[in-house]
């Protein structure tokens, strides 16, 4: 499965990053043009905006990577934690 990720990924490979918030380690990314949609599971959101415990699922072709979204759970939990 990797060496079929690696094929499919790295066409895509670009240097500028595709949005404009900062990352950990910027200079040490190697920023795709945003086609893929990978689908994942992850445990929790944390405190920075990161996924906890990943697992890949593999690739999703149903799914436009322009129309994926971070989902809903998060932005509620953010917002209770807030309060």
């Amino acid at each position: 499965m990797l060496k079929s990720l690696h094929g499919k990924m790295r066409p895509l490979e670009t240097a500028k990053k595709p949005f404009d918030q900062k990352v950990k380690h910027e200079n040490d990314t190697t920023w795709l043009i945003p086609k893929l949609v990978g689908e994942v599971k992850f445990t929790e959101w944390t405190s920075e905006g990161e996924m906890r415990h990943t697992a890949f699922f593999g690739l999703r072709t149903d799914k436009k990577a322009l129309v994926v979204i971070r989902e809903q759970a998060w932005i509620l939990a953010q917002r209770r934690a807030a309060i």
